[in-house]
């Protein structure tokens, strides 16, 4: 492999969605696809425009309008391509995008993260190991590249790049007398005490200094890594914190839910909208999340906002300490297609520089080319923050299991704020369920 293998992560998608491919081999779906082709008569040979469809799911409650500018100006650039965006909702995209494929009418063209691995599994992504040259790839880091590669080839062009920052409410920080951002754990601890008040002394709290959103399954795992264990067991196949580190991070999660009582409680919300309104209210003062945040809560509030590194666990090495959430999103062109020239050529316009900074400076994210970023968010200490971890992305290693992780990651994780398991039980009865899907 020509690309040095780095800490990554892409996850693939459950066993019962493989079963629901079809059934056919990747060579018989190969064939299959050539024969379509070569029947077919070419939007090319009549005269007529090439369509092609894109898919991507929402990053922005504007992504049907950023994207419009885009295509408008791709197609004016190539007046005989015409694509076609389709936003598809992130609940339903793997849904969707598994039925396509498996029925030869995938999109041409589709933003993809973590589901990857199963269409490349299956056959359903193009390798553009021949169309990528040294030039294109040359920006990137190896790690970005590897982490859009399947078996050696490179199945999609990185586009966009994120990690995790802890958004807090500098006017709470000052009026609660902390004057400097945690930059451990037990300055985190100390922090979130100070800003957890009764401020209309009934008694009750009413303030708190932290919050986790619901359904984030990888906040609560930072604590877990940063006390030295690892996400994956050797094989890939099953959680590999089973022991003492996992045990003392989910402990430190569980101290700051219950022993500290400084974590805005569940019980207080059912949905997103509700929980997010308490730190737009100033009523949370900490909340960690995804970089591209900054611009949904600036939209939702007028807080005075203000963003830090995750404070490091206790791990002898940092790579481990510092550890937060990242990831990678990358463009990808299917196997199936008529016109995979032309979808190249979608592909390689949206991943320019000066093209996808449209796109990521809209959005709040940043580029896995550091050139695009350093044409962006001047001036903006939020996204410096940020910015600063993506020089040094750290992303997690792949594995055909990683959407059953994340579905155990939220049960165990809400085991634990509601009290109902320990964390030594919480983690066990993940590694047990594990185990169970996996064989090991």
């Amino acid at each position: 492999m020509r690309r040095k293998i780095a800490m990554l992560l892409c996850a693939s998608m459950a066993i019962g969605l493989l079963a629901g491919c079809g059934g056919s081999s990747e060579e018989s779906k190969a064939s299959e696809s050539k024969e379509e082709k070569g029947a077919d008569t070419s939007d090319k040979d009549s005269g007529e425009k090439v369509k092609l469809t894109f898919w991507k799911s929402p990053h922005s409650d504007r992504e049907d309008d950023i994207w419009a500018g885009m295509i408008e100006d791709f197609n004016k650039e190539n007046p005989d391509i015409e694509v076609e965006f389709l936003n598809v909702a992130w609940d339903s995209v793997v849904e969707k995008e598994t039925a396509a494929f498996s029925a030869g009418s995938g999109p041409d063209i589709s933003f993809q993260t973590e589901q990857f691995p199963l269409y490349a599994k299956n056959g359903y992504l193009l390798s553009l190991d021949d169309y990528a040259d040294e030039k294109k790839l040359s920006g990137y880091p190896e790690s970005a590249l590897e982490y859009c590669s399947h078996d050696g080839k490179l199945m999609g062009i990185p586009f966009v790049a994120l990690n995790s920052v802890m958004f807090y409410n500098k006017d709470m920080f000052e009026e609660a007398g902390v004057t400097k951002v945690p930059e451990t754990w037990e300055e985190l601890r100390e922090a979130a005490k100070k800003l957890t008040q009764d401020k209309d002394g009934d008694g009750e709290t009413d303030q708190w200094g932290m919050m986790y959103e619901m359904d984030d399954y990888w906040q609560p795992l930072s604590y877990i890594i940063q006390a030295g264990a690892d996400m994956w067991n050797k094989n890939l196949t099953n959680i590999g914190f089973n022991n003492e580190q996992g045990v003392e991070g989910l402990t430190f999660f569980d101290q700051l839910y219950h022993e500290d009582q400084v974590v805005l409680p569940l019980e207080k919300y059912t949905n997103k909208d509700e929980e997010r309104s308490y730190f737009y209210n100033g009523q949370v003062a900490m909340f960690p999340q995804q970089i591209h945040y900054t611009n949904i809560i600036k939209e939702a509030s007028d807080i005075n906002l203000g963003a830090f590194a995750l404070p490091a666990g206790p791990a002898s090495d940092e790579e481990h300490a510092k550890w937060n959430f990242a990831n990678i999103g990358m463009l990808s062109i299917s196997s199936q297609t008529k016109y995979p020239d032309e979808a190249w050529k979608f592909v390689e316009y949206v991943t320019r520089p000066e093209v996808e900074k449209i796109y990521l400076s809209e959005v709040g994210f940043f580029s896995p080319q550091l050139a695009t970023n350093d044409m962006m968010y001047e001036g903006d200490e939020i996204m410096a923050v940020a910015a600063e971890g993506i020089k040094k992305l750290q992303v997690s290693p792949a594995s055909d299991y990683a959407n059953a992780m994340l579905q155990n990651l939220k049960i165990m994780y809400e085991n634990v704020a509601r009290g109902e398991k320990s964390p030594v039980d919480s983690i066990q009865a993940m590694y047990d369920s594990m185990k169970a899907i996996s064989g090991e």
